[in-house]
């Protein structure tokens, strides 16, 4: 007769690829990555930290179903599309009543580092709102996650060959907002 395979002790350690991560673990590695994709899901700012405070509620709840192995970033990221578009109306709501406020009045002496750097993000979200949603967050997982294009394929269910076929949209029309912009600068008196 052929002896029983003992089992594991209970105090052994499991590999990093056999379990599953602990929530503060995974918390601290992406708290960001996933407030920034709810903002390039169109949440506001000031909103953004809510959704990512409701996207770690979801993953403490659903941590048991995640499978060792599987993108954590894939999987945040479906989880948080999904909050959002769930919550889009309401923050939509939202930024209709915060539209009607008037804008705050800017600093009046910024350093020019600052000024260029606001300037910067102004011509980057305007860039950005000029993408449909789909190459958008293509351009922004790959640019500014810096995820694969395996990932990227992953966390939206759809084929590698669109991913890149919306990145290379993505990134001409990058050039085309670029060559506008010099034109633009090109034609303002010194």
């Amino acid at each position: 007769m052929m002896p029983l395979a003992e089992p594991p002790a209970a105090d052994a350690p499991e590999s990093a690829e056999a379990r599953a991560p602990a929530l503060m673990e995974i918390y601290r590695a992406h708290v960001d990555y996933v407030w920034r994709i709810a903002r390039s899901l169109g949440i506001p700012a000031d909103a953004a930290e809510d959704v990512t405070q409701e996207v770690f509620l979801c993953v403490h709840h659903r941590l048991a179903t995640f499978r060792p192995g599987s993108s954590v970033r894939a999987w945040l990221f479906g989880i948080t599309r999904n909050l959002v578009l769930h919550d889009k109306r309401s923050y939509a709501r939202r930024e209709r009543r915060l539209a009607a406020l008037p804008e705050p009045q800017a600093t009046p002496r910024e350093p020019d580092a600052t000024v260029r750097v606001h300037q910067a993000a102004e011509l980057m979200q305007a860039f950005l709102d000029e993408l449909d949603l789909e190459k958008r967050l293509v351009f922004q997982m790959t640019e500014i996650e810096e995820m694969t294009a395996e990932e990227i394929a992953e966390a939206l269910a759809v084929p590698l060959g669109t991913v890149y076929s919306r990145l290379r949209a993505a990134r001409a029309k990058l050039e085309r907002f670029r060559l506008r912009l010099h034109a633009r600068d090109q034609r303002r008196p010194a």
